[in-house]
């Protein structure tokens, strides 16, 4: 049993003087009527809420909810238990979504549409689970079909949560994984509903037991609700589910419920998880006795106008011919005594073709689904059978609706015969159809304006914060701007310096006399100034920027070869002997001072390579 359920002992208590004063105020201030909820469970909530109010006399309670009207919303909430989550009681929605919704979906591919209430649907998460039980069993034809899941409460604020489609992770946690990822998207902390199966769920107040329910239903799911209420109130609830539904709808009720352990107007598909299938037995009948009374006076009446009882002559056809409506009267072994020209039109069966057969005989027996099961029903109990929104297909293919009432002849207890009138109700049926069409569309209508209205609520809030956040963006690229003009300030101050010493560096490397060459940690040549120009007899333009070992001096390269090789592997300074100089008019033998050149790190980042002096002179 969930927390605060109700015990079976609730409908033997009495309700004390001061509650049932509390309950009066509130239906004629607030007009909602919790008189009619069980007395133990109602005190313990009520209680509860005096506790937290800080207040322990009952009357005074009452007084301060007279000056504090406010009070009534936090009494409401308290009372209004909201114990819902996805998939509750998971082995019922498993037998709901094998055995209920493919005969749903099998329907539907003549109505083209799937209607659902859940009544007391609290914060969602019972229309959400319709709606992903429905879209697994679909697939891809979701789209044709019409699906509508009302979902409904007297619980504003838990509609407003329904409504917004958002849940914990630990809300979800009896979702299957994988409708979990098909049908929720993440948002923020939180994971919304998918939005194409939001548009199938419609939620609205409503109060089951003061509110007209709705109507033309496949499925109504009401649980855990009905275990609040008295008996009473649940027989009076009985009607309205079964208005609710049509044909053969179904009826999910919770695990504690047994209401329908014994109504004739349900049937269990499955006791256990107190799923139950819609009855065709209209209302309640009346007492046998004035169902026979009014079949003998009926009889009786039938009888003066012929004059004599035999049941073989039966001279009324001349009355029967002039009656506005559908007439028929078939004899006990089921052949057709009576058969007007109303009949004849309406059925599409000429009074001759009809005469003297076997009602069995005619097409109409079949294309009226049930309408010979009721007349056997009357033949055998004898008392008159209502048989409302029948429906049958016409030769043209349209359907009519008809409401059918069937009067056994009786004689001394003798069935003589049964009348049977029919009234077509195709038009009403059309107009009932048209106002249930008109009332979905307004509701879509009202749905779908509401979702705009929060969808555009919730543009224009991402909107002011996109603009915030824009106005805020713009100020860091303002002050990034103006660091970027400062920067620009640097570098040009920077770049001018660096120009200045590199003028100075060209200056020195030019004024000095002795031959000097630079190479990178590559060994390619980055400096090479006049003296060497002078000394190898090679411009700079064709020395700088080449692999010195390419560069083409001939034995210079040879001699200097290994000593370069060496610093760049990581050796110190080396000077290397009798390198040949040619210089124009003489031979000369120099020698070459090698020196490695490191960066700040330390590394290796090139080589100088300068003359010392000259050890011998040859004029030529």
């Amino acid at each position: 049993m969930t927390p605060n359920e109700p015990t079976a002992g609730d409908e033997e208590s009495e309700t004390s003087p001061a509650l049932l004063r509390l309950l009066e105020k509130l239906s004629a201030e607030h007009h909602f009527d919790f008189r009619d909820y069980k007395v133990t469970s109602l005190a313990r909530r009520i209680q509860t809420r005096m506790s937290q109010a800080g207040i322990a006399d009952p009357d005074t309670y009452i007084e301060h909810l007279g000056r504090h009207p406010e009070e009534a919303e936090r009494l409401f909430n308290t009372i209004l238990i909201n114990i819902t989550s996805f998939f509750r009681d998971a082995p019922a929605w498993e037998f709901l979504g094998e055995h209920v919704v493919p005969g749903l979906i099998e329907s539907a591919a003549t109505t083209q549409s799937i209607r659902v209430w859940s009544a007391g649907c609290a914060t969602g998460e019972e229309p959400y689970s319709i709606a992903l039980l429905l879209a697994e069993r679909l697939g891809d034809r979701a789209a044709s079909i019409d699906v509508k899941i009302y979902g409904t409460d007297v619980d504003e604020d838990a509609l407003t949560v329904a409504r917004h489609g958002l849940y914990r992770l630990e809300q979800l946690k009896e979702v299957p994984p994988a409708l979990l990822e098909r049908y929720f998207t993440r948002d923020g902390q939180l994971y919304r509903f998918r939005r194409d199966l939001r548009r199938w769920c419609i939620f609205g107040r409503h109060n089951l037991v003061q509110d007209p329910p709705l109507s033309h239903l496949d499925l109504v799911v009401c649980r855990n609700l009905l275990i609040y209420f008295k008996t009473n109130l649940q027989q009076r609830l009985l009607p309205r589910f079964h208005y609710a539904l049509r044909g053969r709808g179904v009826l999910f009720l919770g695990k504690s419920e047994s209401l329908l352990a014994r109504s004739r107007w349900f049937t269990p598909l499955s006791a256990k998880w107190r799923i139950f299938e819609r009855t065709l037995l209209g209302p309640p009948r009346p007492e046998p006795g004035v169902l026979r009374a009014e079949s003998e006076s009926t009889a009786a009446e039938m009888t003066r106008e012929s004059g004599e009882r035999n049941p073989g002559a039966l001279p009324v056809e001349g009355v029967l011919e002039s009656l506005p409506f559908a007439v028929m009267v078939v004899q006990p072994d089921d052949t057709v005594r009576a058969w007007n020209p109303a009949m004849a039109a309406l059925f599409e069966i000429p009074v001759e073709s009809a005469l003297g057969r076997k009602f069995r005989d005619l097409d109409i027996s079949y294309r009226a689904e049930g309408l010979r099961a009721r007349m056997e029903e009357a033949k055998e109990s004898r008392v008159p059978v209502r048989l409302e929104h029948l429906e049958f297909a016409r030769r043209s293919g349209l359907s009519a609706h008809v409401d059918v009432r069937m009067v056994p002849l009786l004689e001394r207890h003798r069935c003589l015969g049964l009348v049977i009138a029919v009234m077509d109700a195709s038009e009403n049926a059309r107009l009932r159809d048209e106002v249930a069409r008109v009332s979905e569309q307004h509701a879509t209508m009202t749905e779908e304006l509401q979702s705009t209205n929060e969808e555009l609520e919730t543009t224009n809030e991402e909107l002011e914060s996109t603009n915030e956040e824009l106005e805020t963006t713009n100020e860091e690229l303002q002050s990034t701007n103006e660091e970027l003009l400062a920067t620009v300030d640097e570098l040009q101050a920077t770049n001018a310096e660096l120009q200045r010493l590199a003028l100075y560096h060209a200056s020195v490397v030019q004024s000095v006399d002795q031959a000097i060459v630079v190479l990178d940690q590559g060994f390619t040549v980055t400096s090479w100034n006049p003296r060497a120009e002078n000394l190898w007899r090679l411009p700079a333009a064709q020395a700088i920027g080449r692999d010195f070992f390419s560069l083409p001096l001939g034995a210079v390269i040879g001699a200097a070869r290994e000593a370069v090789s060496r610093i760049g592997k990581g050796a110190a300074a080396e000077t290397v002997l009798d390198v040949p100089f040619t210089a124009p008019g003489q031979d000369v033998a120099s020698v070459l001072r090698l020196l490695p050149l490191h960066g700040a790190d330390g590394q290796l980042s090139g080589i100088l390579a300068l003359t010392l002096s000259h050890d011998r002179a040859t004029p030529r």
